[in-house]
């Protein structure tokens, strides 16, 4: 008995190292052709990062490190581990950075891959779309709320407009059997809270514009005034009720 144990644990100690190994030579692989100058190379290569990120599961349990220090890859991933989003800047256009965004998520015994902005994805749209690694923005970050007996992720994506001004905003979404659904006006009539354009010195950071309180269940958004810039301390607050937040009264 002893001996069938050892046998096991090296069994499970090798298919873990080779996983791994695999994970990293496909992230050294892509990074690989996202640094080359060849066209047709950068887009081989993306292609088969995605479809590979799409087919895989275990790459939601690996970090990217070289991703996130040399393409700055962001990773947002849900408190329950049940979604993950990546979002890296791939090109600017006439001053508008645009990102690449992938989402994956477990729904059971299913993992669901999908490549292209999250925001068609949350849309509905079920085609692929052609350059889609060149129209979503940075996802910044996931926060899980419950409603009810259900939970869903508050997703927080920001991006530069071409004038130089920013805009950050949040939508809430939940896993519907194995689809991943926006919940519609959930900001109290609206689908995202924030959007308000603002200046930025390079020092402001989401995490300081969105804020969550469990304890309340209040969800608080950025304000800005009359020249874009972010009212320090101010924000829009809402309250989590049955099926949605409501806005209450500024203060």
């Amino acid at each position: 008995m002893k001996s069938f144990k050892t046998v096991f644990i090296w069994t499970l100690m090798i298919m873990a190292l080779a996983s791994c190994s695999k994970v990293e030579r496909n992230e050294k692989k892509f990074l690989k052709a996202m640094q080359s100058d060849d066209y047709q190379t950068v887009t081989d290569g993306y292609k088969e990062f995605t479809d590979w990120m799409q087919r895989d599961k275990s790459t939601m349990d690996y970090d990217f490190p070289l991703l996130q220090e040399n393409l700055n890859m962001k990773i947002a991933t849900s408190q329950d581990g049940h979604l993950r989003c990546y979002s890296w800047p791939t090109s600017t256009s006439n001053g508008l950075k645009v990102y690449a965004n992938l989402s994956q998520w477990t729904a059971g015994d299913n993992f669901i891959g999908f490549n292209g902005p999250i925001d068609q994805l949350l849309a509905g749209r079920k085609g692929d779309l052609q350059h889609k690694h060149m129209m979503g923005h940075s996802i910044d970050s996931i926060i899980d709320i419950q409603l009810g007996q259900r939970t869903c992720y508050v997703i927080i994506q920001s991006y530069k407009n071409t004038d130089g001004r920013y805009r950050a905003y949040a939508s809430v979404t939940h896993i519907d059997g194995v689809v991943l659904r926006l919940l519609p006006f959930f900001f109290d009539g609206t689908e995202v809270a924030g959007n308000y354009e603002f200046i930025s010195g390079g020092n402001v950071k989401t995490s300081d514009l969105f804020k969550w309180d469990p304890q309340t269940k209040r969800f608080y958004a950025y304000q800005t005034d009359d020249n874009y810039k972010i009212i320090p301390g101010k924000y829009t607050a809402y309250q989590l009720g049955a099926d949605r937040f409501t806005r209450l009264p500024d203060e």
